[in-house]
């Protein structure tokens, strides 16, 4: 479980900040890092772990129906108040 003050409607604005964080960290890495090769991989891999958010966050606006949420393998409440029939 990922904690009880974590559930699926604030996952979600989670997930949007630590993309906004991802975006300016690729951003930093491509001024500060001067070789290109390791500019390239580094950005590379921020571009796949936003992706894999992105995914991740998609996944979370349907799972509210279905009251079963998993985050990269974690548990996710779903609120009562999103869904009546969940809790």
């Amino acid at each position: 479980m990922i904690g009880d003050w974590v559930d699926a409607e604030s996952l979600q604005q989670i997930i949007v900040v630590a993309m906004v964080v991802l975006a300016v960290g690729a951003a930093l890495v491509w001024r500060v890092v001067r070789r290109l090769l390791l500019r390239l991989v580094l950005v590379a891999l921020i571009g796949a772990l936003a992706a894999s958010l992105w995914l991740q966050r998609a996944d979370l606006q349907d799972c509210v129906d279905t009251c079963s949420c998993k985050l990269f393998g974690q548990e996710v409440d779903v609120p009562a108040s999103a869904n009546p029939n969940c809790g």
